[in-house]
Order: structure tokens, then sequence, then C-alpha cells
């Protein structure tokens, strides 16, 4: 496996180095929480070269102040999609999904772009959406609404973004719309920058009811229930909620606001994959 980013880039420290060995590559996806990224990363599963599958490996770095050793075994026993496969064997390929959250990986996006073998994937979507669901599925989680701002997201992944542009280290932005609404237009261009191989045939799949992408003992596990319960992408119809419908409580209005104007800002960033 060979990084192909930017020399600016810091190698990866030994502990990583022997984990990701296995690897013949691996692709990254970084987005904001409640952005389709899971459902974005459930189609890379069905690519041939696709074998293993890793969910937010730093996720227990942010909530349970883990060490980098835990995301280094995370990385070293991900989901072998080979073995949930009803057909196993049809896809002969070693390479490694991450996908990750912007907050999760925080001061170690560094090490998280170093493994990666080609240009990034960072996912979007409409900020009063994503913020609206999080919101929802925080109430559904037994919390309350109003999480830390830094959860959101959207000033973390508009540095990160700024991050790889100033190291001239390649990516893409990825609208969760037009990912949802004209995936037959989006991920061929994807793939073709990953220098993969796409079949429409890997936007539809079988759903895995039985699969555990949950690194906190069950407390999310609820999150991902639809990505594994469906068969493909849905269109993206969920209405837009109005600004003014969400609260002024701890600032959260603003809050909505003004990750909008990071949101139409990387829309316009000239990586962003459009249909």
């Amino acid at each position: 496996m060979q990084n192909v980013l930017s020399l600016d880039v810091p190698e990866v420290p030994s502990l990583f180095a022997q984990v990701l060995k296995k690897y013949e590559a691996i692709y990254v996806i970084v987005s904001p929480p409640r952005c389709g990224s899971t459902a974005f990363a459930r189609v890379f599963w069905e690519h041939p070269s696709v074998r293993y599958y890793s969910h937010e490996p730093f996720e227990v770095t942010y909530y349970w102040n883990r060490e980098l050793d835990q995301v280094a075994e995370k990385l070293s026993d991900p989901l072998d999609l080979r073995l949930i496969n009803e057909q196993p064997g049809t896809g002969q390929g070693e390479a490694l999904v991450i996908k990750e959250m912007p907050y999760q990986v925080g001061d170690n996006f560094p090490l998280l772009v170093a493994m990666a073998t080609g240009p990034l994937i960072f996912i979007v979507r409409d900020p009063r959406q994503n913020i609206a669901s999080r919101m929802e599925k925080k109430v559904e989680g037994g919390a309350s609404p109003f999480y830390p701002k830094v959860e959101s997201g959207w000033d973390l992944i508009a540095s990160q973004i700024g991050w790889c542009r100033d190291r001239d280290v390649p990516y893409m932005i990825v609208d969760a719309a037009d990912f949802r609404n004209t995936p037959d237009r989006i991920f061929p261009q994807i793939f073709d920058r990953l220098e993969l191989s796409f079949s429409t045939e890997m936007l539809r799949w079988q759903p895995y009811t039985r699969v555990e992408l949950d690194n906190l003992e069950g407390a999310h596990r609820h999150l991902y229930q639809r990505v594994l319960e469906s068969r493909g992408l849905q269109a993206a119809t969920e209405p837009i909620p109005p600004l003014d419908s969400f609260p002024t409580t701890n600032g959260f209005r603003q809050h909505v606001a003004h990750c909008l104007e990071i949101y139409n800002a990387l829309r316009d960033d000239d990586a962003r994959i459009v249909p």
C-alpha cells in the first residue's frame, strides 16, 4: 500500500503502519453527523475491490477518551464484508473503507489523511436538515437535543478541507442530496477519481440487520438501523426546516445559521462533485 497524497502529510506512526499493511488501498470518508455518510459508504461495500469497512474508529477517543492504540485495534479488526456477503468470494480485493466524523477524529485528522491512498471524500448536507435530524436522534436516544455545538461538525470540516487545500491533498466534496437523488451521475465520477470501476448494480443491496456498527456498547445503535435495513439509496425528499423553527436556546438558531454559511461556501468549492 502506497500513500499517494501530499508529501506534507506526516508519516503514519509505527503503531498504525503494521496494521495498515494488510490493505491494498484505503478510502477515507469524512462527514458531519446525519449527512447520509453511512448510506454513502454502504455503496462501497458492493465494490469487488472493497473487503473491509471500519466505522468511525476514532469514536472511542472522543466519547471514552481512549488512546490511539484503541483506534489501531479497531482498524486491525474491521468489518469483513466477505464474511457477511451472501455470495462469499465474489469480491477478491483487500481494500478498506474508513468512515469518520470531523469532531471524533479532531486533532488526529492528519493521521487519518496519512492513511488514505486516494482523494478524501467529504460529505455535506444542508445543516438545517442534518442538525434537526441530530437533535431528533439525540431525543430518541434519551439525551438532550442541545448537544455540544462542535458535534455539528461544520467548523471542523471546513478547517479540515482547508487543511487539505493548503497542502495540495486531493479531496472531493459530495452533497447528500446530489448522491441520493442522482447516484447514477455522482458515483461514476467518484469512483473514477479513485481509479475504481463502477456499476449501477452497486446501488442496490441486501439488508444486513445483524451487522453491528456501533462502537459504544449499543449507545448509537439506533443511528444505523435504517441503513442496515435498507435495500438501496433513498431519494432526498425530506423537507428543509425553516431557520426560525430552531430554538434560540443555547444559541442554537444562530449556530444553525452559521453552519448554513459554511455549507453554502463548501458547495461552491471547485472540488465538489456535481451531477
